[in-house]
């Protein structure tokens, strides 16, 4: 297993990341797809206004092999049901951007 991928949806900004974590962004449902295809690793997954086939995303996010957390920039009440959510390891969301650098933070702590 490798170190953490970051996708984020096209045009946002990364926060500051530690280095060596790879950070792609994603115009498209496809995009996002082919990349959880090719991760090595873990994920941290931001489709915040991302549109698209979401039946592909939650099939590629479930057959990475690594842990996929989601990271929603605004606020979700953890009980409405979102497909991608439910293939994900875990949520993180209300943080804004922030939320990713928490994320990967946790995946780089629980792989020490």
């Amino acid at each position: 297993m490798s170190g953490v991928l970051v996708l984020l949806p096209g045009g946002a900004t990364p926060p500051p990341l530690p280095e060596g974590v790879d950070v792609r962004t994603c115009a498209t449902a496809a995009e996002v797809v082919a990349a959880l295809a090719a991760a090595t690793g873990d994920v941290v997954l931001c489709l915040d206004g991302l549109s698209g086939d979401t039946a592909e995303v939650v099939a590629a996010a479930a057959a990475v092999d690594g842990t996929v957390i989601e990271v929603k920039q605004g606020a979700w009440d953890g009980e409405t049901h979102e497909a991608v959510s439910a293939a994900c390891a875990g949520v993180i969301a209300g943080f804004g951007i922030a939320g990713v650098s928490a994320a990967v933070a946790l995946l780089r702590d629980v792989n020490r």
